[in-house]
């Protein structure tokens, strides 16, 4: 089956934007399970990068640095959305090749997690690592479901044969 470069930067966009989407749901959902403006992670984060911002008591909740703050975020996810779609492509064609598209792809996520929350931490305090944790698995389901969807021969694949098993 043959998979174009169209279709390859289609599913990474979709797939970039579903999970950058996600992320913007999850997280806006906290801020205000937390009492919080919905906009109040994106401006801190906007404000702490692109203004300068020290102290997360000083915070003023404004546009400029919840859509700079959101841009990058975007352009973050597309990116990652055209990685993994790549990814996806990879294991699909090449069988043996999904373990390690799987490392990698748990290799990339873990150290991603991890600075981000060292960024996040003096920001967010000590409910900072749940905070980014459920955002980011939310988004890496959505997105792998998505492409999982998209892609039936990788997902019968997955199904039939072990992992990596090419025969």
């Amino acid at each position: 089956m043959g998979y174009s470069r169209k279709e390859l930067l289609t599913d990474g966009l979709v797939a970039g934007l579903i999970g950058y989407a996600t992320v913007i749901a999850v997280m806006a959902l906290i801020d205000l399970l937390g009492g919080r403006s919905m906009f109040y992670t994106p401006a801190l984060f906007g404000a702490t990068i692109f203004y300068g911002l020290n102290d997360p008591v000083a915070l003023v909740i404004a546009p400029g640095p919840v859509f700079a703050y959101n841009m990058v975020h975007l352009l973050a996810f597309l990116l990652v959305g055209m990685i993994v779609a790549g990814a996806v492509r990879l294991a699909e064609r090449y069988p043996t090749a999904q373990y390690l598209v799987l490392v990698l792809l748990v290799f990339v996520a873990f150290h991603l997690y991890a600075a981000l929350l060292l960024f996040a931490q003096p920001l967010l305090g000590t409910t900072g690592w749940w905070k980014l944790g459920l955002g980011s698995l939310a988004s890496a389901v959505t997105m792998g479901g998505f492409l999982l969807r998209r892609h039936g021969l990788l997902r019968r694949e997955l199904r039939e044969l072990p992992m990596g098993d090419a025969s």
